[in-house]
């Protein structure tokens, strides 16, 4: 297969792929606050506790995260899916952050009420292609109580995603 043809492979691959969508926001270091919708954001460890985000260097966010260094996820419950839309659309970045229940810590600003808002510290930024991945140290999580279900993508759509039952489950199933 050439490059064009593995690039088309992995990308009808990819729609198949469930996954979590979040903002990652930051705060520029002259005080405007950034961010985008994410999906490639992942747990990479627990010692210590660290997440990875991969970011188009293209993006408007992009600057100022490695600027400032740091930066929060917002995993975002299906029923936040109005708040996508103006972090997705470079066109719409004046609208970004005037919708929902924002809040700041340490400048950054969060949704209190998202599945979760995990804060990290970049800790390291590896250029990759056409990206950044950026490695960050977990320094608080907050998050809405209860079993809000998360908003997803899948096939170039939202979807809600929530447990299956336990009779579609063996027991012994895990991932890890």
């Amino acid at each position: 297969m050439r490059n064009g043809e593995h690039k088309a492979s992995l990308k009808a691959a990819m729609r198949r792929m469930p996954g979590a969508v979040s903002l990652v926001t930051t705060v520029d270091p002259n005080g405007a606050p950034a961010g985008l919708a994410a999906s490639a954001v992942i747990p990479i460890s627990m010692d210590p506790p660290s997440m990875l985000v991969s970011i188009n260097r293209n993006a408007s966010a992009h600057g100022p995260i490695s600027r400032a260094g740091r930066f929060c996820i917002n995993l975002l419950a299906a029923d936040q899916a109005r708040l996508v839309g103006p972090f997705a659309d470079s066109a719409r970045r004046d609208e970004r952050f005037s919708e929902g229940d924002w809040s700041a810590h340490e400048g950054v600003p969060y949704l209190p009420d998202a599945c979760a808002a995990i804060f990290c510290e970049v800790r390291q930024e590896i250029p990759f292609g056409t990206h950044s991945l950026f490695i960050g140290e977990v320094t608080g999580v907050v998050g809405r109580d209860g079993g809000a279900a998360p908003l997803g993508w899948m096939e170039g759509g939202f979807v809600a995603m929530a447990p299956l039952t336990p009779a579609a489950v063996s027991k012994d199933a895990a991932v890890t």
